[in-house]
């Protein structure tokens, strides 16, 4: 089985992390897979270092069609079983030549499509519905979660077109990560014993929320002036300028921006250091922000949106707050900030759900079962 996998190149986070994990894991399986992408980026050099072919057909612009007959001929000259095809670039492309090829062509749905551009009105009005309008096109759906499921079938794709196949993380992988002395010296921050380290990994673009996690660190910091507690924030993205002044303006020294960490050791290191891990989205996926911290024991607290709700059981391996309520966030931080012991079995009970069903091994299983049945079909 050969199966070519489509993304743009460019991509970071739960979209990176998911398609390189996944192609791994098939690899293991014996699977011969490859990438093709139109762009470079940390995604493709990544790629490299885990010895995944990578080819790049470079579209400097998204309304360059050049690249579309180029594309097509690469697809028929691979000699590929399946083209999986990942996020809005890839799906856009494929809608001018999936139809008039013999290889099938399956995407991933990673996130609310309609959701994808919020935050700039421009990309917002074009691009969504043209992602929109070629998802439609595709005979096969991926989802990572069954709440993203139901959302498509509620807009009337068709269900029969759709598979759920959760995000999936290695709890075997041997992970080298930093001390907590050694993550905070690295920033220039100080490691003390008794200090709550409380954190989100995240972009700062308007629906991940970030903005939201601001306003609660302020409520927390006026409800408990004199706590030990450090908030850490690594990212990139449009709000950073203005999260940066809302914490100028309040005086949240207690807050900290690391910047973008795409060095693995180093990020894993946050996981390492956090003893709270959140995410404050508006819509979500199946984020691998949560799953990397329940790898790590560390206790959660996350938005009750997308397929978060399929992760966290709400006051047993974690805790869920409504999107966009600051109070209610900064509250659950102030109970979590007082009660060590809440954290730690927050941490474990998340860790063991997620190692018995969330794992890549069962991401690649039902992943190789459904190129099967699809190819089969022909």
């Amino acid at each position: 089985m050969k199966i070519l996998h489509f993304i743009s190149g460019g991509d970071t986070g739960g979209a990176k992390a998911h398609v390189l994990a996944l192609l791994d894991s098939l690899r293991k399986k014996n699977i011969d897979v490859s990438l093709l992408c139109i762009m470079e980026g940390i995604f493709t050099k990544e790629a490299r270092e885990m010895g995944i072919p990578v080819t790049i057909i470079p579209q400097k612009k998204r309304y360059d069609i050049s690249v579309i007959k180029k594309i097509k001929h690469f697809i028929i000259d691979s000699g590929c079983d399946l083209v999986h095809c990942h996020g809005a670039r890839a799906n856009y492309i494929a809608l001018f030549i999936m139809n008039s090829l013999d290889v099938p062509f399956v995407t991933t749905l990673h996130s609310d499509y309609k959701l994808d551009f919020v935050g700039n009105w421009r990309k917002n009005l074009i691009f969504t519905p043209i992602n929109a309008f070629a998802l439609r096109r595709f005979k096969h759906i991926l989802t990572v979660t069954n709440v993203f499921k139901e959302m498509l079938i509620s807009r009337r794709f068709k269900a029969e077109r759709l598979e759920v196949i959760y995000n999936g993380i290695d709890f075997s992988k041997d992970i080298t990560h930093l001390t907590k002395a050694e993550f905070l010296e690295h920033f220039g921050l100080k490691y003390t014993e008794n200090t709550v380290f409380i954190g989100i990994a995240a972009r700062f673009d308007a629906v991940k929320g970030v903005n939201v996690f601001m306003r609660a660190v302020k409520e927390f910091c006026d409800m408990l002036p004199d706590a030990d507690v450090s908030f850490l924030l690594p990212g990139a993205g449009e709000m950073e300028e203005e999260l940066k002044k809302y914490k100028a303006d309040n005086n949240l020294e207690k807050a900290h921006f690391l910047g973008m960490i795409n060095d693995e050791k180093l990020m894993m290191g946050f996981y390492n250091t956090v003893d709270v891990n959140c995410l404050t989205s508006y819509s979500e996926s199946f984020p691998y922000a949560l799953l990397e911290g329940a790898r790590a024991g560390k206790a959660t607290v996350a938005t009750a949106v997308g397929g978060i709700v399929e992760m966290i059981d709400d006051k047993q391996n974690g805790r869920l707050v409504a999107a966009d309520d600051s109070k209610a966030l900064a509250a659950v931080w102030k109970e979590l900030y007082g009660d060590k012991q809440l954290r730690e079995r927050y941490g474990a009970a998340f860790n063991k759900k997620a190692a018995e069903k969330f794992s890549v091994e069962s991401m690649a299983d039902t992943h190789e079962k459904i190129y099967k049945k699809i190819i089969d079909k022909g």
